[in-house]
C-alpha cells in the first residue's frame, strides 16, 4: 500500500488535530510472531503495513510444519532472499523478534544461575541477529527481558506493592557467585538471635552478661537489618544472611575446638600407654619378670585392666603386655575417631566462612550475569553487521516484559541498557582494541531499548495510587529513558492494566497516544509496531493494525476484515460505510487471489 501522500478524506480528522500526533498510516506496522515468515510478509504486506517485524516462537530444532516451532534457522537461504526482496520491492521495512520463549539472559534454570543456560539463550539470539541481517539488513533483534524473580516496593519506593504483606514478608534471595546456585531464598519476617554488645574501656564490642550470669541476647527482624545496612553501606539482605551464617559458624568452631581439646586428651593418654609399653620392653630384657609386674602395675593404674575375678583377668595376670598392647589400639582409634570429628567439623567451618564470602543478591549476580552475555549478543551483531556490510546498525534490542520479572521495571531496564552497553564498551577495548570514546559509540548503537507499552501498562494492578498518578508516573519514566537515549524500538498493545491481552491500540488504558507524543518530542522517527492478539471472532489481527492506523494516525482506512459492524459504528465507519472497503485485495479476497473484493479479476 502506498502511504507516500499521507493522504486522508476532507470529511476525516488528522492526527494532528485529533491527538495532536503528527502520525500517518506509514509510521505504525503489525508484528508476526507464529508461523512462516515468509508467509506472514507477504499477508502482512499485503494489509498494508509499511514495517513488518519477524519472529519466532520455536527453539532448539525447529519445524516449518508447527507454527509454534519456527525457528529463524527453519527459513532457508532462498527464502530469506525472498523475505528481503518482497520487502524492498514494496518499500517495507522489517524488523526481527528473537524467539518470544527465550526470557531472561541471567541464565536462572530450576533455583541456580547456569552458564550453560545462558549460552542456549545468546545461542538463539545469534540465529535471529543471522535472520536480522540477511532479511532486514540491520535493525532491531528484539529480546525478552525477565531475568529473576524479585519484590518491588522497597525498590519503588512504596509506589507499588505486589501484595499486601510484601513489605513483611517478602522474598530475599542470595546468590553463591562461586556456584551461582541461590543458596538463601528466606521471606522478611523471620528472627535472629543476636548477642547484646557494649563497647568496654579499649572501645571495643564486647557481650553484655545478664543478672544470671548469662550473655543477654535480643531478636533482629529484616526492618532493624535494613537500618543496619544503610549505616554500613551494605545489602541488608548480605547483612541478614551473614548474620545467620556466623551462628553457624560459631557452632561449628565451639564443636571443633571441642572435639580437639578430647582428641588432644586422648592423645596425652595414648602417648603415655606407649611410654609405658616402651618401658616394659627395656625392663623385660633385663628382668622378664620385673616386666610382667611393672606391666600389671601400669595397666590397673591406668584402668584397663579387666575386672578382677574374671577370665579376662586371669588372662591378664598371665599376660599383661597384651592388655597393654589392646589398649593402646583402642586408644589410637579413638584418638582417630576424635580428630575425625574436629577435622569434620572445622572443614564445615570453613566451607562456611568461604560460603559467606562468596554471597552475593540475586540482583547483583543475575543483573551481572544478564549485560555481561547481552553485551556478547551485541557483540555478535556488531561482527555479522560488519562481516556483511550491513548499510543499518544490527542492534540488540532488550524489552521490558512482565512485572514479576526483573528488567520489567523501567529503572531495572535503564539499568540493564546502561550496563550492557558498558560491558560491551569493554569488550571493544580488549577485543577491537577500540579507543573508549569510540566503543562507547558502537556499544550505544548496538544495545538499545524496545519499550512495550502494553506490558508498562500492566504495572497498574501493583500501583498503590489512582490511574491518574499512575500515568503521570509512567510517562515520567519514558521522559527519562528518552532522556538517556535507550529506546529504540517500540512496540504498541492495549490492556486494562491487568494483564498483556494485546488489546488493539486505543481499546484499552494504556496511555498510548501520551507516550507516542512523549517519543515525537525527543525525535523518535522509526517504525512503531503493532502487536496484535485478541481480536474477537469474525476478526482478523489486520484489525490490530488498522485499529491504530484510525485511531493514532487518523486513517481514513479503518477495516480489511470484510466484517459488517453496526450502524451505530461511526468511529469504524470508513467513507459513512460499515462494511469494508471493496478494493482490498490479496489475503482478504475469498480466493485469496490478486483480485478485487468483489472477486473481479485484475486486467
Amino acid at each position: 500500500m502506498d502511504f507516500g501522500n499521507d493522504y486522508w478524506h476532507a470529511l476525516d480528522k488528522k492526527a494532528e488535530d485529533e491527538f495532536g500526533l503528527d502520525m500517518s498510516a506509514k509510521d505504525i506496522g503489525l508484528s508476526s510472531g507464529i508461523g512462516d515468515p515468509w508467509k506472514n510478509v507477504r499477508s502482512h504486506i499485503t494489509a498494508g503495513a509499511s514495517h513488518v517485524e519477524l519472529g519466532f516462537m520455536g527453539t532448539g530444532k525447529g519445524s516449518i510444519a508447527q507454527v509454534t516451532s519456527v525457528t529463524p534457522e527453519t527459513i532457508s537461504k532462498e527464502k530469506r532472499e525472498d523475505i528481503r526482496q518482497m520487502a524492498k520491492l514494496n518499500d517495507v521495512t522489517l524488523s526481527t523478534h528473537a524467539s518470544a520463549n527465550v526470557m531472561g539472559f541471567a541464565g536462572l534454570r530450576e533455583g541456580r544461575f547456569s552458564d550453560q543456560a545462558a549460552q542456549q539463550a545468546v545461542s538463539e539470539v545469534k540465529r535471529a541477529v543471522e535472520f536480522a541481517a540477511d532479511t532486514a539488513e540491520g535493525g532491531p533483534v528484539v529480546i525478552h527481558l525477565g531475568e529473576f524473580p524479585r519484590e518491588i516496593k522497597e525498590k519503588s519506593g512504596g509506589k507499588f506493592e505486589m501484595y499486601p504483606t510484601e513489605e513483611e514478608k517478602g522474598q530475599v534471595g542470595l546468590v553463591d557467585k562461586q556456584t551461582g546456585e541461590i543458596i538463601a531464598s528466606f521471606t522478611k519476617d523471620i528472627k535472629v538471635s543476636r548477642v547484646v554488645t557494649k563497647k568496654d574501656e579499649y572501645g571495643n564490642d564486647v557481650p553484655v552478661v545478664d543478672e544470671k550470669g548469662k550473655y543477654k541476647y535480643e531478636e533482629w527482624g529484616y526492618k532493624q537489618f535494613i537500618d543496619e545496612a544503610k549505616k554500613e553501606g551494605k545489602n541488608a539482605g548480605k547483612l541478614f544472611y551473614d548474620s545467620y551464617l556466623q551462628k553457624e559458624i560459631l557452632n561449628m568452631s565451639a564443636e571443633e575446638r571441642r572435639w580437639f581439646s578430647t582428641a588432644e586428651k586422648a592423645r596425652k593418654e595414648y602417648l603415655h600407654l606407649e611410654e609405658m609399653k616402651k618401658d616394659i620392653e627395656e625392663t623385660r630384657k633385663k628382668n622378664p619378670l620385673g616386666a610382667k609386674r611393672i606391666a600389671l602395675q601400669l595397666a590397673e593404674q591406668s584402668g584397663v585392666a579387666p575386672r578382677p575375678g574374671t577370665p579376662e583377668y586371669r588372662e591378664f595376670l598371665e599376660h599383661p603386655e597384651k592388655v597393654l598392647d589392646e589398649a593402646i589400639e583402642a586408644h589410637k582409634r579413638e584418638v582417630k575417631y576424635l580428630e575425625d570429628a574436629s577435622v569434620s567439623y572445622g572443614q564445615r567451618r570453613v566451607d562456611l566462612e568461604k560460603k559467606k564470602g562468596n554471597i552475593v543478591t540475586l540482583e547483583e549476580y543475575g543483573i551481572g550475569k544478564s549485560t555481561e552475555n547481552i553485551a556478547r549478543a551485541a557483540m555478535y551483531a556488531y561482527d555479522v553487521e560488519k562481516k556483511k556490510k550491513l548499510k543499518n546498525p544490527l542492534f540488540i534490542s532488550p524489552e521490558n516484559i512482565f512485572p514479576e520479572m526483573y528488567g520489567s521495571f523501567p529503572e531495572e531496564m535503564r539499568e540493564i541498557i546502561k550496563k550492557s552497553r558498558q560491558a560491551m564498551t569493554k569488550m571493544l577495548i580488549e577485543k577491537k582494541s577500540m579507543d573508549e570514546e569510540e566503543a562507547k559509540k558502537v556499544a550505544a548503537n548496538h544495545i538499545k531499548a524496545t519499550f512495550d507499552i502494553g506490558h508498562a501498562n500492566t504495572w497498574r494492578k501493583y500501583f498503590k495510587g489512582s490511574d491518574k498518578d499512575f500515568k503521570k508516573w509512567l510517562l515520567k519514566e519514558v521522559d527519562k529513558l528518552n532522556e538517556d537515549g535507550f529506546i529504540g524500538n517500540v512496540h504498541l498493545s492495549d490492556n486494562f492494566g491487568y494483564e498483556d491481552e494485546h488489546l488493539t491500540p486505543g481499546q484499552g488504558n494504556a496511555p498510548i497516544e501520551d507516550f507516542i507524543k512523549k517519543l515525537r518530542e525527543k525525535g523518535f522517527k522509526q517504525p512503531m509496531v503493532v502487536e496484535p492478539g485478541a481480536q474477537g471472532e469474525g476478526e482478523d489481527i489486520y484489525g490490530a493494525m488498522t485499529g491504530a492506523w484510525a485511531r493514532i494516525a487518523a486513517s481514513p482506512m479503518y477495516r480489511v476484515d470484510g466484517v459488517s459492524q453496526s450502524w451505530s459504528d461511526i468511529g469504524s465507519s470508513y467513507f459513512g460505510r460499515t462494511g469494508s472497503p471493496t478494493y482490498i485485495v490479496g489475503a482478504y479476497a475469498p480466493s485469496k487471489d490478486w483480485q478485487f473484493w468483489s472477486e473481479t479479476p485484475i486486467e
